[in-house]
């Protein structure tokens, strides 16, 4: 099972010595290939399944793929109850990737790693434009009612 979190644009570091010169920051700063840990020292970096993504796109327009290995070998995703459910805390979350919600390259990516489209959670999904909305749309209803 694939862990994510939500993202602001102005939380990315392009490479490692912006993250290391962005510490000091309010909010955490997440890089690919880097460690971000929590400003306090306590567990308060949370990441949901993916397939709760959409529920969060409140906290940012952009993806941060997470490391649990603690949740690594766990290959269904959940269907019932809301994100807050499965939410992982910890204070250190290394990031494998980052991606733009707003993006088909980014809906493929959940729809196949997710692979079963009735376990997707729409959430804020009216929040992405509305090309790749309609696209999301499109290809739920595909897979799912076969329309």
């Amino acid at each position: 099972m694939i862990y994510a979190k939500c993202i602001r644009e102005t939380q990315i570091a392009k490479n490692r010595e912006e993250f290391i010169r962005r510490q000091n920051e309010e909010n955490p700063v997440y890089c690919i290939g880097e460690i971000t840990r929590s400003k306090v020292g306590m567990d308060t970096l949370y990441s949901v399944p993916l397939n709760f993504i959409l529920d969060c796109l409140k906290y940012g327009m952009y993806i941060a793929i997470i490391e649990n290995a603690e949740k690594a070998s766990v290959t269904g995703y959940p269907y019932a109850g809301s994100y807050l459910d499965y939410q992982c805390c910890s204070t250190e979350q290394r990031v494998l990737d980052i991606m733009k919600v707003d993006d088909i390259t980014t809906i493929d990516y959940i729809l196949e790693e997710v692979k079963d489209p009735k376990l997707i959670h729409d959430g804020y999904w009216h929040w992405l434009s509305d090309d790749v909305g309609r696209y999301l749309r499109n290809k739920l209803n595909k897979e799912i009612y076969g329309k």
